[in-house]
C-alpha cells in the first residue's frame, strides 16, 4: 500500500498537465450523478458541469475494455478494426450534440456552420469507408486482418499480448477520439477570433443564419465571419481526397478480384530477386505466392500507384490534415483563449495517424514482399505515400543506374511455370 501511495505522490504533481476536460471529468460526473434524481447520458451533456469531450472520453473509455475483452473472448484482435468507419464520427456527434443540446453552448452559435461542414465530411468519409469493408466481408466476425495473423506467427505470444493490449485496444480508441478534436477546437472558437479568410469578400457573415437559429445562439455580433474562402477550399480538399480514396479502393478491389479468380493454367512461382530484402528469413514468414502470369508482379501497378505504393494510405492521412486545417481557416490566435492553434489538439491526431499507417504499412510491404520478391524494385522506384517521394526516387533511380533493372523485373515474368 505504502508502494502505491508513493507512486501517486509522485505522479500527482504531472496531473496538471493533462487536458482540462480529463482533469475535470471524474468531478463532473460525481456531481452530476449525486445531484440528478434520474441521471441519463442526455441530463449529462446537458448538464451545465459538462465540458463538451466529457462525452467522448467517456464513450472511449468504456469501449476500451469492451475491445480487449473481446479480442480476448474470441482470440480475434480487429474489433478495434471494425469500429473505425463509425468511431469518429460519433465523438465529433457527441461535440456536436453538446452544442445543440447544453444549455450554456448559445455562446457558441456562431460556429456551427462549420461544424457542420466538418461532420458533414466525416460522414461522407465515413461512407465510403464502411462500403469498401462491408464488400470486402470485413464484418464477418470469425476473420481477423492478415496483418494480425501475420505478426502473430513471427513474435512471442507475450509481445502480442502486450501489441493487443496497448497497441490496439487502446491506443487505437484514443487515437480514433483525438481525430474528433478539431471539431472541439472550431467549437470554443471566440467571435473575436474568427478570419475572413485571404479573400474577404467571399466570407459569409453570421447574419445570414441568425433568423434561422433560436435566440439563445444569436449572442455573436452579425458582422463577423462564419465561413471563408479558405474553408471552400478545405471542402473541394476533402471531397478530392475521398474521391481518390474511393477510385484505389476500387481499383485495388477489382484487381485482386481478378486475380484470384482468373483461371488460367500459366502460374508464376516467384523466387526472390537482386532488389528483393529476402525478408523469409525471419521465422514464420509468408513464403512466395503463386500467382496468374498475366497479373505480374502479383500486385497492383499502373494508374494511382505510378505515383504513390499506397494512394488510399496517403489520401486518408491528408483528410485528417484537412479537419485540422479547419482550425486554421477558421481564425487567427489571439494568444489570450488559446496559445497558438498549431498545438497538439490539432495538429497532433493527424499526427499520429501517420506515425500509425508508417508503423502498419512497414508491416503491410513486409508481407507483400515476402510473398512477391519484385516488390523491393517497386519500391525503388515509387514513394511510400507522397509523389514528391516518387520524385526523388526517380532522380536517384536514374543516378544509380538501377532504373532499367528495376523496371525488368517488374514488367517481364520469369521464365517458365
Amino acid at each position: 500500500m505504502s508502494s502505491v501511495l508513493s507512486l501517486i505522490k509522485l505522479i500527482i504533481p504531472y496531473t496538471r498537465y493533462l487536458p482540462l476536460a480529463i482533469l475535470t471529468l471524474p468531478a463532473s460526473l460525481a456531481l452530476h450523478i449525486a445531484s440528478h434524481p434520474s441521471p441519463t447520458p442526455l441530463s449529462f451533456l446537458k448538464d451545465p458541469l459538462t465540458n463538451p469531450i466529457h462525452l467522448p472520453l467517456l464513450f472511449c473509455l468504456g469501449s476500451i475494455p469492451v475491445f480487449y475483452t473481446l479480442g480476448i473472448l474470441t482470440g480475434n484482435v480487429s474489433w478495434v478494426d471494425r469500429s473505425w468507419p463509425f468511431y469518429t464520427p460519433i465523438c465529433s456527434g457527441l461535440i456536436m450534440a453538446w452544442a445543440v443540446f447544453n444549455d450554456h453552448a448559445g455562446v457558441y452559435g456562431h460556429n456551427l456552420p462549420r461544424l457542420i461542414v466538418m461532420i458533414a465530411l466525416q460522414m461522407i468519409w465515413s461512407t465510403r469507408l464502411l462500403s469498401h469493408a462491408l464488400r470486402r466481408g470485413f464484418y464477418d466476425f470469425s476473420g481477423e486482418d492478415y496483418r494480425y495473423t501475420q505478426f502473430r506467427k513471427i513474435v512471442p505470444r507475450w509481445l502480442f499480448a502486450l501489441v493487443h493490449l496497448f497497441a490496439v485496444a487502446i491506443a487505437q480508441p484514443l487515437l480514433l477520439l483525438s481525430l474528433s478534436l478539431p471539431m472541439h477546437s472550431i467549437l470554443v472558437l471566440p467571435p473575436s477570433e474568427l478570419s475572413p479568410g485571404p479573400i474577404p469578400r467571399l466570407s459569409l457573415p453570421f447574419s445570414i443564419i441568425q433568423p434561422f437559429l433560436p435566440s439563445a445562439y444569436t449572442t455573436a455580433p452579425s458582422d463577423i465571419p462564419i465561413l471563408n474562402s479558405m474553408d471552400l477550399f478545405l471542402i473541394f480538399l476533402s471531397l478530392t481526397l475521398v474521391y481518390i480514396e474511393y477510385t484505389a479502393d476500387n481499383a485495388m478491389y477489382a484487381y485482386q478480384t481478378a486475380k484470384h479468380n482468373d483461371s488460367s493454367k500459366q502460374i508464376v512461382s516467384p523466387t526472390p530477386t537482386s532488389s528483393n530484402l529476402k525478408p523469409s528469413r525471419v521465422n514464420g514468414a509468408p513464403g512466395p505466392a503463386k500467382y496468374p502470369r498475366s497479373f505480374h508482379p502479383g500486385f497492383k501497378l499502373g494508374g494511382l500507384w505510378r505515383y504513390s505504393r499506397h494512394p488510399n494510405f496517403a489520401a486518408e492521412q491528408l483528410f485528417w490534415l484537412t479537419q485540422a486545417l479547419f482550425v486554421v481557416a477558421a481564425g487567427e490566435s489571439s494568444g489570450v483563449t488559446r496559445t497558438g492553434w498549431v498545438g497538439g489538439s490539432v495538429f497532433g491526431p493527424a499526427l499520429g495517424l501517420s506515425l500509425l499507417f508508417c508503423a502498419s504499412t512497414f508491416l503491410t510491404e513486409w508481407i507483400t514482399e515476402c510473398k512477391y520478391p519484385a516488390y523491393g524494385a517497386f519500391r525503388g522506384l515509387v514513394g511510400q505515400f507522397l509523389p514528391q517521394e516518387t520524385a526523388i526516387k526517380y532522380i536517384w533511380s536514374v543516378v544509380s543506374g538501377q532504373r532499367p533493372k528495376w523496371l525488368e523485373e517488374l514488367s517481364s515474368p520469369p521464365s517458365g511455370k
